[in-house]
């Protein structure tokens, strides 16, 4: 795993590593977001060998940053407000496969992910996302409870 504090090491030709143009675009485009304030945590997956040079960028804008393997030759560098990467970092998990659909739910919301899209995909992982096809199970636990309800 990189540290933060490595990126504060690095020789000044390595600290002019170009990152490949798509790479810098995104960076970029989250980097304007998160100072904006439209996003709270950004996710970036690039590979290993500009991980140190993002976390340098990082560190000379004063944002917060964890930095994570992702495979064999990829790292991905989560940015943003400490709040939010201090959740990531309590979850404890490097590989995002390995995230419950609870943990998945709650990453995806501090991504900025659209909240209905999390619910349907965290419903996709808990294999219940044919909830549509079962409206007469919710009414009928919904007249269940209300006929509860009415003779209390």
């Amino acid at each position: 795993m990189i540290m933060r504090n490595d990126a504060a090491y690095l020789l000044p030709a390595e600290r002019r590593i170009v990152v490949p143009d798509g790479h810098q675009r995104v960076f970029n485009h989250h980097v304007y977001e998160y100072r904006k304030g439209l996003r709270d945590l950004a996710l970036q997956t690039l590979p290993r060998r500009y991980g140190p040079v993002v976390v340098a960028r990082l560190d000379d804008l004063d944002i917060a940053c964890l930095i994570y393997p992702a495979g064999r030759r990829n790292v991905n560098v989560f940015f943003g407000a400490p709040e939010c990467l201090e959740t990531v970092r309590r979850i404890g998990k490097f590989d995002l496969s390995r995230y419950t659909p609870e943990e998945e739910f709650i990453l995806g919301i501090m991504l900025g992910y659209g909240r209905r899209q999390q619910c349907t995909r965290y419903l996709d992982l808990l294999g219940q996302g044919d909830f549509q096809s079962a409206p007469d199970q919710m009414e009928r636990l919904s007249q269940e409870r209300n006929e509860h309800v009415c003779k209390s």
